[in-house]
């Protein structure tokens, strides 16, 4: 399954670059596009449309990401880099803050609950599941009946 599907980005990511300026092409190394024709899989049915947006077609994410780290790697100048960078930064502290969230101790006997009202807007709705302490003259009330239950 992996091998096809990397065989199948390797094609999309050929059929690309036919349409990137040629002077980028000639920046990645040509061990790179040799290993990106040896494990194309040519059978694979994709045609890329150079009229649209990468985000409007059919493009797996394998080949979205071998193209930005082309991109990364070969073209960017420092500045794009830079942004990049401080992009990527940005994602992984959102991520990070989502899983203090959701793991946080704090949080264990929350139940959280996301509906989506009429304006398409997510709501959240947290409900508490509240511990009542049994009275100590219950417990000494419900040990004497136990006993004589018994």
């Amino acid at each position: 399954m992996e091998n096809v599907e990397f065989g199948n980005a390797c094609y999309e990511v050929l059929e690309i670059l036919k349409y990137i300026k040629e002077e980028d092409v000639q920046k990645i190394p040509e061990d790179e596009i040799q290993i990106l024709k040896r494990n194309a899989n040519y059978e694979h049915n994709f045609k890329y449309n150079s009229q649209k947006d990468i985000k409007e077609q059919k493009v797996s994410k394998l080949a979205k990401g071998i193209i930005a780290v082309y991109f990364y790697k070969y073209t960017a100048t420092e500045r794009q880099k830079e942004k990049i960078k401080l992009k990527q930064q940005k994602d992984l502290r959102t991520i990070e803050e989502e899983k203090s969230y959701k793991y946080n101790p704090e949080n264990i006997f929350k139940k959280e609950m996301r509906t989506e009202n009429e304006e398409g807007k997510t709501e959240e709705k947290v409900q508490l599941i509240e511990y009542k302490p049994e009275k100590w003259y219950m417990k000494i009330f419900n040990k004497i009946r136990n006993f004589f239950l018994k």
